[in-house]
């Protein structure tokens, strides 16, 4: 590490928190009342004869017991002798004696971090930083606690304040990557990034590193990071406590490029690599995560029946596991193969009883076949079973609206509001029960705060510019109906009502504009409670304990 001041853990050397050694003879200097022993201590500390040190402070404290510095400093010297429980006693016992003593604080912070005690070591950090603002190494090692915590604003503040250089090995990039993410700071991600590919990586941090890459589109670099990996890992052999004591080759490096692959839109080389992956013997009849991979991959490459035989192998080999299921019906519904997505989402939920999701998933289902009795059913009983999200609400709204029963969808939708709070769901969804029961005032009430609760939608800003045209808000209208085609340019139901609006205003040059909009008008937008493909996560596997 750059930073001379931080642990190394892996060699299981603590270096001390403040300038102690370096600095020892201007504090003794600086402290012409202490004792001889303390002088000498400070002296042998410097020159690292560590026993010398700690019989010369162990006799200037007991000479000078009420002197802070003292205990402080012997603080330091027992963290060195990796001493650490008697050394937090130490600079405990010289806050208590000088309460204004901010390098006790600050050392104090450091040891509680190294022992991964955040709480302790925030507030101590933030203590010695009150007493002393510019402590460039309290500003540094509070960072490290925010960056541990994932509080990523604070964290990089601080460590900006700190205005030290900043380790460059692994697990600090890797943290510090993740959390330039988090917050949009792609840019400083691909530099962390970088820095990361220079290291020598374990092969955790390698998928790690892969993953972190693929978020900020450098998607050539992770999947050579995976390439090298496969190659470094190819000559691993493990033995496999399932196939009857075989030997097999571990191919789970080939599993993550594929998955790279996948994730960098690379669909036919992910399906290549998750193909051979799956055909191995030994892999393919054990591992559903290489099946539903690849029922990913073929689904994107709409080979759609590959893909379903895909997903059904998944969910054979792993039953217990809802995300097999999940995949299974979501392709089977894009397909419109109801009846089987039915049928396969009543399996999973036979192995799966206490699947939230899967429950859902057969309302959706329901719903997507027209079996709407059934689908009420379902939904009806997640609701009165306190489901804790809006999507058992809005299930049974859509239901309820297409069954004619507005004024019952929004009683529903109030009672899910009163239960949940404000939800973008549960308004967007109210306005639109309260628009289809004729009660417009308080479905442009409902739009308006969808809109505040989620000012990205597209359809929240149609709805309401909608709502607020057959109000009579000709400007109000235009200016939501606008900013739907800024977040959706190709939004025909929006073109078509602008020009209305416009020829309400009088301007029959925008009017005539957007008068080419389709004359279809699409039915009302309804949540899509089917969702995503669950992608497998990326993970590194425990070799058995009979590993070679």
């Amino acid at each position: 590490m750059k930073h001379g001041l931080i642990l190394v853990c892996c060699l299981g050397v603590v270096v001390c928190a403040m300038h102690a050694a370096s600095g020892a003879q201007s504090a003794a200097s600086q402290v012409r009342q202490s004792s001889d022993s303390f002088e000498r201590g400070l002296t042998a500390l410097k020159e690292n004869r560590l026993d010398d040190a700690l019989a010369e402070l162990s006799a200037a404290e007991r000479e000078r017991p009420r002197d802070a510095r003292i205990r402080n400093f012997r603080g330091i010297l027992l963290v060195r002798m990796d001493r650490k429980t008697e050394a937090a006693t130490e600079y405990q016992e010289a806050t208590r004696l000088d309460p204004l003593l901010a390098d006790a604080y600050r050392n104090l912070g450091f040891l509680r971090w190294t022992e991964h005690q955040p709480e302790p070591a925030q507030e101590a950090l933030e203590h010695a930083l009150k007493l002393s603002p510019d402590d460039s190494f309290a500003h540094y090692y509070l960072g490290r606690v925010e960056l541990d915590a994932a509080r990523y604003d604070r964290a990089f503040a601080e460590l900006e304040l700190s205005r030290q250089p900043l380790p460059d090995d692994p697990a600090f990039l890797i943290q510090a990557a993740t959390g330039y993410i988090a917050l949009g700071r792609a840019e400083n991600a691909r530099q962390s990034l970088a820095k990361l590919l220079e290291s020598s990586l374990s092969e955790s941090q390698s998928i790690q590193g892969a993953s972190l890459l693929l978020s900020v589109h450098e998607n050539d670099s992770a999947i050579s990071v995976i390439k090298k990996l496969n190659r470094d890992s190819s000559g691993n052999v493990f033995k496999n406590s399932n196939s009857g004591g075989s030997v097999v080759r571990a191919h789970w490096a080939e599993f993550d490029l594929a998955l790279a692959y996948l994730l960098a839109g690379n669909y036919e080389q992910a399906a290549a690599q998750a193909h051979a992956y799956a055909d191995d013997v030994a892999i393919g009849q054990t591992e559903p995560r290489a099946w539903s991979l690849l029922g990913i991959a073929y689904a994107h490459l709409k080979k759609s029946d590959r893909s379903v035989d895909a997903f059904q192998q998944a969910a054979k080999l792993a039953p217990d596991e809802e995300e097999s299921w999940l995949n299974l019906t979501r392709e089977l519904m894009e397909l419109n193969r109801y009846p089987e997505a039915i049928k396969a989402v009543q399996s999973g939920i036979a192995a799966n009883p206490k699947s939230y999701t899967l429950h859902l998933r057969l309302g959706a289902s329901y719903l997507a076949a027209g079996r709407l009795a059934e689908a009420e059913n379902v939904f009806r009983d997640l609701v009165s079973s306190g489901d804790p999200l809006p999507n058992g609400y809005i299930g049974l709204a859509q239901v309820l609206l297409r069954t004619g029963r507005a004024e019952e969808a929004a009683i529903e939708l109030r009672e899910a509001e009163k239960n949940l709070g404000p939800r973008f769901l549960i308004s967007f969804f109210l306005g639109l029960a309260l628009e289809r029961a004729n009660k417009p005032l308080e479905a442009l009430a409902a739009f308006r705060e969808a809109v505040q609760l989620n000012s990205n939608s597209a359809d929240a800003h149609l709805n309401l510019g909608k709502t607020e045209l057959t109000h009579g808000d000709v400007k109000q209208a235009i200016a939501e109906l606008q900013q739907t085609l800024r977040l959706n340019p190709g939004n025909q139901q929006a073109m078509r009502l602008l020009s209305q609006a416009y020829r309400r205003a009088g301007d029959a040059t925008n009017a005539a504009k957007f008068a080419e909009a389709s004359a279809e008008i699409p039915a009302a937008v309804e949540d899509d409670l089917v969702g995503d493909f669950i992608v497998p996560q990326w993970q590194v596997p425990s070799p058995p304990s009979s590993a070679k």
